[in-house]
C-alpha cells in the first residue's frame, strides 16, 4: 500500500501544478521597515518612528487559475525592524530593532495584459502573510542634555525573558509591472500581531505594543 501511495500522490501533485500552469520565480530587493511602538508612559505625539533598510530574497510560485487570476504563495527571507525615538521628562531614548524573518505570504493576484505575448503587463495582489523570526537584535540608548545615561545591545531570545513573540502575521498588498519574465514589485506589509504580547489574543493587549510595517521593492524573474 505504501509503495503505491507515494507514486500516486506524486502524480496527483504534479498534475495539479501542471493544470494550474505553475510558474516559479525568484525575487530580491530591499525592505523599508518600521516598528510602530506604543507605551503607557509616553504619548503618541512623543514618538518618532523611522524606517531602516534591510534585504529581501525569496521564491514565488504563481499558480495560474486563468489568464487573469492566480494564487501566488511565496517564501522569503526578510529583515524587518525600525528606529524609534521617544522623549520622557527631558530624556531622549533611541531604539533600533532588526529582526530576521522567514515570511510566507499567500496572495490572490489579478493580472492585466499578457507580458510574455504583449511584452508588458501589470498586476495587483493582496493576502495574508505569516513570519517566523530566526533571530533579532535591539540597540538602545538614553541621553539627556547631550550626555549618555544608558546604552545597551541585546539579542531577542523569544522566550519569557524578553517576551518578544517569534511569530508575526498580517496583511500584504502589492502592485507590479511585468516586462516579459521580469517583474518590478512594490508592496506594503502591515503586521497585526503585537510582538510583545504574551498570548495570541490581541483583544486583551496591554501596552507596550510593538508591530511591524514596511514597504518592499523587489526585482523578480520567472522561469
Amino acid at each position: 500500500m505504501k509503495k503505491t501511495f507515494l507514486p500516486v500522490l506524486s502524480l496527483v501533485i504534479c498534475g495539479f501544478f501542471t493544470t494550474l500552469h505553475a510558474q516559479v520565480g525568484i525575487k530580491g530587493g530591499i525592505n523599508l521597515s518600521t516598528v510602530v511602538e506604543e507605551n503607557d508612559e509616553v504619548s503618541r505625539e512623543d514618538f518618532d518612528n523611522k524606517s531602516i533598510v534591510g534585504p529581501v530574497l525569496g521564491l514565488t510560485f504563481d499558480l495560474g487559475i486563468n489568464d487573469f487570476f492566480s494564487i501566488q504563495p511565496e517564501i522569503y527571507y526578510s529583515q524587518s525592524g525600525g528606529k524609534n525615538t521617544y522623549r520622557l521628562l527631558g530624556s531622549v531614548t533611541e531604539s533600533v530593532y532588526r529582526i530576521n524573518y522567514i515570511e510566507v505570504p499567500i496572495l490572490a493576484k489579478l493580472k492585466f495584459g499578457n507580458a510574455e505575448q504583449q511584452g508588458v503587463g501589470i498586476y495587483v495582489a493582496a493576502g495574508p502573510f505569516a513570519g517566523y523570526a530566526l533571530n533579532g537584535k535591539r540597540e538602545f540608548k538614553t541621553e539627556m542634555d547631550g550626555n549618555i545615561l544608558f546604552e545597551n545591545k541585546e539579542d531577542f531570545t523569544f522566550n519569557n525573558e524578553d517576551n518578544a513573540r517569534r511569530l508575526n502575521y498580517g496583511i500584504t498588498g502589492a502592485a507590479g509591472v511585468m516586462f516579459g519574465r521580469l517583474s518590478f514589485d512594490l508592496r506594503y506589509n502591515y503586521g497585526i500581531n503585537n510582538l510583545l504580547d504574551k498570548d495570541a489574543d490581541n483583544n486583551n493587549d496591554n501596552k507596550p505594543i510593538l508591530r511591524t510595517q514596511g514597504l518592499a521593492l523587489t526585482l523578480g524573474y520567472s522561469f
